[in-house]
């Protein structure tokens, strides 16, 4: 434990004096500013453009990134179940995170957990545990990012409503996903699912299609709008997830979603962008070019616009060296940063970060790039170094 000086110190931090980071290539939603940049209570005071030498900290050239906002990561059940049937300390398993995240770059985390698992039985035990482990260390002050909190709703389940519907209360809670890998949805889709939860006998998925089919589209659907509705009525975004058909984003879009998270084919890319939907892709399958499970690329399709959101999925340094590849390619730095800060910030009601502008919180980056690699140097989150 933690003696009460220090404890209190870290759940209530001093507002940082006034001061200075010069010699500094600022990343604004303009544009690059070569300049200085002043911060004075947590917040982003000025930039001046003309500045270089004088007293502050000098970056040398480096540059200057707006904190990141990640809207969707599995990071932290990995550190809660170490290995099958393996499961870690609550509040050690969420410190190891956030440390990482931060490592990464992200000073706001939208910390995703899976409410309802279908066939593993780890995540049904893990959830607890992270929600306990997650406002454990939040009442004890150590947490250093902001987390949030992101379901992700499998609506196949058949009590999904009733075991979401506790979480309506958190305040935390800023986004919900609805998962639907079921035989009358997509067929092909629901064997490949079942599949990679090592269900591969023949007799065993035409039973559990056969079950799939019974539970029915209409039951399926009423869940859907169930949730919807739950969660609207509240203020909290929704998801779509992993669609496959046109048909999928219409539902969607009837439903009131305007997200659609991980269009897994060609079909559901396009429909998403011709419906308006805010399309939210993973940052490692930018950096590999592919999808680790052989689905659509998205490097191409992200910079030529078609995506708005980047999130680190299960990779959380993915997203400083998705902007950097972006801007290799020929995206203006400004716009591949945007992705990992303005739009989620916009998207979700964030209002007060995601961009270096004056008046905005000081979550800020210092990264260098050496052999042309981005290496993250210091991390600062409301004007308080935490890295």
């Amino acid at each position: 434990m933690l003696p009460a000086s220090i404890a209190d110190r870290l759940a209530q931090p001093a507002p940082a004096p006034a001061w200075t980071i010069r010699n500094a290539r600022i990343v604004t939603p303009e544009g690059v500013v070569a300049g200085a940049l002043t911060v004075a209570e947590g917040r982003i005071a000025a930039i001046d453009a003309e500045r270089r030498a004088g007293a502050g900290l000098d970056l040398g050239g480096d540059y200057l990134l707006p904190g990141f906002i990640d809207v969707h990561t599995d990071n932290l059940e990995k550190h809660i179940v170490a290995r099958p049937g393996v499961f870690w300390n609550p509040v050690a398993a969420v410190l190891a995170h956030d440390a990482l995240t931060i490592a990464a770059g992200i000073t706001t985390v939208f910390d995703s957990l899976v409410v309802g698992a279908m066939g593993k039985p780890d995540r049904l035990k893990a959830l607890p545990m992270m929600v306990e482990g997650l406002d454990a260390a939040r009442r004890r002050g150590l947490l250093r990012a902001d987390h949030r909190l992101h379901l992700r709703c499998e609506v196949p389940r058949a009590d999904i409503v009733e075991l979401a519907s506790p979480f309506l209360r958190d305040p935390r809670l800023v986004f919900a996903t609805l998962m639907e890998d079921s035989a009358p949805r997509d067929r092909d889709r629901f064997r490949f699912v079942m599949g990679t939860r090592g269900i591969t006998d023949e007799a065993c998925l035409a039973t559990l299609e056969e079950e799939s089919n019974a539970d029915g589209a209409a039951n399926l659907g009423a869940r859907r709008r169930a949730l919807v509705e739950a969660f609207s009525a509240r203020g909290i975004a929704c998801a779509s997830h992993d669609d496959t058909r046109g048909w999928h984003i219409e539902e969607a879009r009837d439903l009131g979603m305007t997200i659609c998270e991980f269009p897994v084919t060609p079909e559901a890319m396009d429909a998403a962008g011709a419906a308006g939907m805010t399309v939210i892709a993973g940052a490692p399958n930018v950096v590999f070019g592919r999808s680790h499970k052989g689905f659509l690329s998205m490097r191409e399709r992200t910079a030529a616009g078609a995506v708005q959101i980047l999130c680190s999925d299960y990779i959380p340094s993915s997203l400083l060296r998705a902007v950097f590849l972006l801007a290799d390619g020929g995206m203006p730095l400004e716009a591949a940063t945007a992705l990992v800060s303005a739009r989620p910030a916009q998207t979700f009601g964030l209002d007060d970060r995601g961009a270096i502008a004056p008046g905005r919180r000081a979550d800020l980056l210092h990264v260098a790039v050496i052999d042309g690699e981005p290496a993250l140097r210091n991390v600062w989150v409301e004007g308080r170094p935490v890295f």
